[in-house]
This record gives structure tokens, sequence and C-alpha cells, in this order.
């Protein structure tokens, strides 16, 4: 499970499929179907200045110094007054979005925007935010799965379904699901926006009422339900001590401790594969394979 504003990024969505590839090459019959949840959260306060939201309207391509503005607001607005809105209230300009895929020849963008004009979801040439990245990471998926594991039929579809949690509430989620088989078992992977169940969950859980909205305690209850998040390790020096806070706050509060499964990007730094700074940014067409072997030979998966 990821759990990013968004949607996740190309380098870690390419290490969690090299996982669950080996989880399912070493696992026999004992594991039948994989479902990877990506966790949007559209009322989240946007930040052009928060580098994983503003990659999502000045996408920039690794190893290239081309950025591509694609926000129907300005950069100027997004940049000084980007926290008076909601990730939600976001759109993308779709002759901008067509710009960019032919610069950079990222042609499996393309057909997530044929489906969204198909579904109606593209109003006066723009198109929410949530939509083109959910739907464009179940087609990189569906890219990147050809190279790991060999798949060539996936299907990608809307989907509405309940997810129950570890303390018996339950809740309807929606948004696209892309699905294939790979060695017999099923692999799922649903993005979607969790905004209601943060929500809920936080006004069950907050003792004040100015007290801020803490995801973690959502994704303790998920874990509790047997879901591993694939996220930086708390503990590390590096990360934010109110990050930390949020994980112990989870714990005592739900009695759950998120289990991770860590995404350590130092390994990557370290032999120049990305930058700190270049950790969110895609990868190009002619890069994909080879930062898949190389990914693959670095991490032992």
């Amino acid at each position: 499970m990821f759990l990013r504003q968004i949607a996740p990024f190309n380098i870690e969505t390419i290490l969690a499929l090299l996982y669950i590839k080996k989880i399912i090459d070493e696992s026999g019959d004992k594991v039948n179907e994989v479902i990877l949840d990506s966790l949007q959260w559209k009322d989240d306060k946007f930040s052009f200045n928060n580098k994983e939201k503003g990659i999502f309207v000045r996408p920039q391509i690794l190893y290239s110094e081309s950025q591509y503005r694609i926000a129907v607001k300005t950069m100027k607005e997004l940049r000084e007054h980007g926290d008076r809105y909601s990730v939600g209230d976001i759109d993308l300009d779709v002759n901008k979005i067509s710009e960019m895929i032919e610069k950079t020849r990222l042609e499996y963008m393309r057909k997530p925007l044929d489906d969204l004009i198909q579904k109606g979801k593209v109003k006066d040439d723009r198109v929410n935010i949530l939509d083109f990245w959910g739907l464009t990471t179940l087609y990189y998926i569906g890219k990147v799965s050809k190279d790991i594991s060999g798949i060539n039929n996936y299907e990608i579809n809307e989907f509405k379904d309940k997810i129950k949690l570890v303390n018996g509430d339950e809740f309807d989620i929606s948004g696209y699901e892309l699905t294939f088989k790979y060695k017999g078992k099923k692999l799922r992977f649903r993005i979607y926006d969790g905004s209601h169940i943060y929500k809920e969950e936080n006004e069950k859980h907050k003792k004040e009422e100015k007290t801020k909205i803490n995801a973690y305690i959502i994704l303790a209850l998920y874990s509790g339900s047997g879901y591993i998040l694939l996220e930086e390790d708390p503990e590390k020096s590096s990360v934010d001590e109110k990050i930390r806070d949020f994980y112990k706050e989870a714990r005592d509060k739900t009695g759950y401790d998120i289990q991770l499964l860590v995404v350590d990007e130092k390994k990557l730094i370290e032999r120049g594969i990305i930058s700190e700074d270049s950790y969110v940014e895609l990868i190009g067409k002619d890069k994909i394979k080879k930062i898949i072997d190389t990914v693959s030979k670095i991490y032992g998966i």
C-alpha cells in the first residue's frame, strides 16, 4: 500500500513491482492474490513547494533538464497561493498534457487521457489531477509489468468496493483498478481517494477540535487488516520528527503498528541512479528497462 496525496512515484512503483514478483516467485501456493492500494487524499492542502505534490503539476524527467507546466492555474498562483486549494481542486490542461506526451515520448500516458475523455471526465480541456495521475499510474504499472514479469494482458477499469478495517469500520471505496495474473496468482492494483476514511477515523481518535488529521491512524487500522505500507523507515534520522510522532500517536491510539516494507532510496542515491531531489521525477521511455535491471541488482530482487 502507498499513501500518496496524488500518486506513487515511478521509482518506488518499480521497487514495489519487483518485490511483488519476488514474493510470488518464492511463495508457491502460500499466496493466491496480491492487492496493492494507492491511497489518494483529495482534501489535503496543495502546496507547489512540496515536491511530492508539485511534481504532478510541473513534471520533470529523470536525467533531463526539461520541465512541463501542465496545470490550469499558473505556476505563480500555485507557488504563492497553492495552499489555498485542496489537492482535489487542481485541474490539469489537456492540451499541455498532450504537448508533454509528444515531447517526452511517454506514450503510455496517451491511453489514460483518451479513456478520461471517453468517460466524460474532461471538460473545457481540463481534467482533475487525481483522475489523470491515478489512471496514468495504472497504465505505468501495466507497462512496467511487461518488463518485470512478462505480462502482456491486463485490464483497467473503474471499480466500486467496500473495505473493512481491523476495528470493524466499513467504507465504500471507488476509483480505478488494474488486474492481471502472474503465475496463476491474481494481482489487483487500485488507486482511490481515502479522504472520507481519514476524516471519520480521525474524528474518533482526535482529542481536540483543532487537532490536525493524522493520516497514519488510518494506516495503522489498514495494517491491522493485513496491509503493509511501502514507506521510508520512520526511525531513520533523516525522517522528520513530526512523522515519527504521527507513527507513535497512531500506534498509541489504535493499538496497531504500521507494518512496513521499507522503500530505502539510499542505495539508489549512493549508486547515482537518483539524487535526493530527483526521487519524484518521471522515468523517461529510454531509461525504464535499464533502471529496472539496475534496481533489481542493487536490491537483490
